[in-house]
């Protein structure tokens, strides 16, 4: 529920002064906009300063999976459900769909609402990745972006098929798999509802050379019903299969801080007009080592194929995620970006320019500020240091620290980046024609 106050209340109430001087600065939300998922790691809250007697706690059996940055586009289930909410300098508050509501045109500009609506059609994400998230696809034309912040050495995430796939063939085994799991929820009689049947479980499936006899020592095994055991074996040595099935026709992608990662189909496997969409992934890798990312995509439904075999059972959708998804073979290099630098702009780098938006990469020192000219409204991801931001004049229009975000409305104009940190980058993302 809105509060309303005296600024929350200007804006709603179409105060012009009001709504002038919000959309002249940086619009930062409330940088705890966090979610709860059962591959959710350690990393996020150090990563946003979420330090201290209030620091959030999840629930027993998850971490926090997700930040979502800027969430204002309420035709995406998830970013309706968890949309940014910014806080105002008096303790009042609102969310950002409420102001775009109100003041798309003031705040977006008149061009951009009118093509995009009252509404900012990027969903960008801070993912912390302790476990195998689902292997999934999107929509046509809804490609993602992962910049890697921090990752475990060793990591990996799964990317894009490794080989060409038999569709009708692939479809049964995961069927056959999703089965198997329902048939083993039913027998285990609410056991594998609890974390630490999810726990235990996990990690035999990561171990592929483990056998189902170790089970009965863990003590999964011991904890079915008398004379359910045999047949309880018999499913986790049949999901077992599935599980590494698929994991090793997809392309084991090795991740390193610093590295950007394009999910989209590659151009030689597209006609002239086609556009590219994401490649079915699998982010995470069986060992558990974590990765901490910044996800750039266009909101739009997840399709899931398979779910690893996670307890307790979630929704999948087979025939959705393979009409989704390109089944033809990809190779681990197709996928990896090196930013290129902008001519002209010393500090600025681009690492995608595709149908849907532009990634770019700011990289201020203490004796090199960049300037950045008027553009349409877009958002700021400040993933390395501090910055702070000023007119060319010299008005000082926000800052944004490590784990912060930030919506630039139409109103600021052009802008100066400043930092005195050593190592820093903000990245800037923009939407495109498409």
């Amino acid at each position: 529920m809105t509060i309303i106050s005296t600024e929350a209340h200007a804006l709603l109430r179409d105060d012009s002064d009001a709504v002038e001087r919000l959309a002249s600065r940086l619009i930062k939300p409330v940088n705890n906009n966090l979610v709860e998922r059962p591959w959710g790691g350690r990393m996020l809250l150090d990563y946003k300063g979420l330090r201290g007697s209030s620091r959030p706690t999840a629930a027993p059996g998850m971490g926090f999976g997700e930040a979502f940055e800027i969430a204002a586009y309420d035709r995406d289930p998830e970013a309706r459900r968890f949309p940014s909410r910014l806080l105002l300098g008096d303790g009042s508050s609102l969310t950002l769909p409420e102001l775009l509501e109100r003041h798309a045109a003031a705040i977006l500009g008149d061009d951009f609402a009118d093509r995009y609506g009252a509404c900012f059609p990027l969903l960008p994400k801070t993912l912390d990745i302790a476990e195998m998230l689902s292997v999934q696809g999107h929509p046509p034309g809804n490609t993602e972006v992962y910049i890697i912040i921090a990752a475990d050495p060793g990591a990996t995430i799964r990317l894009g098929f490794s080989e060409d796939i038999d569709r009708d063939e692939f479809a049964r085994a995961l069927r056959a798999g999703r089965e198997q799991q329902a048939e083993l929820a039913a027998l285990g009689d609410g056991l594998t509802e609890s974390g630490e049947f999810q726990s235990l479980l996990k990690a035999w499936f990561a171990d592929r050379e483990a056998t189902s006899a170790e089970l009965w020592t863990r003590p999964i095994g011991a904890a079915f019903a008398e004379g359910a055991w045999p047949v309880a074996r018999r499913l986790l040595d049949a999901l077992k299969d599935v599980y590494w099935r698929v994991l090793d026709v997809m392309n084991a992608v090795p991740v390193t801080p610093g590295q950007v990662i394009y999910n989209a189909t590659p151009r030689r496997l597209l006609s002239a007009h086609e556009l590219a969409s994401a490649e079915v992934h699998a982010l995470g890798n069986p060992e558990g080592k974590e990765i901490l990312a910044l996800e750039v995509r266009r909101p739009g439904p997840t399709f899931r194929a398979w779910d690893n075999v996670r307890f307790p059972l979630r929704e999948i959708d087979i025939e959705a995620a393979l009409d989704a998804l390109n089944l033809k073979a990809t190779s681990v290099d197709e996928f990896i970006v090196e930013p290129a630098a902008v001519a002209g702009r010393p500090g600025v780098f681009v690492s995608v320019d595709a149908d849907g938006f532009r990634v770019e990469h700011l990289r201020p020192k203490a004796d090199l500020a960049i300037s950045v000219p008027h553009e349409a409204a877009h958002c700021l991801h400040a993933i390395r240091g501090e910055a702070s931001f000023r007119t060319p004049d010299g008005i000082e229009i926000g800052q944004l620290r490590c784990g912060e975000s930030a919506l630039v409305p139409i109103g600021t104009g052009a802008y100066v980046v400043s930092s005195t940190d050593a190592d820093n980058e903000i990245v800037k993302v923009g939407l495109t024609s498409s």
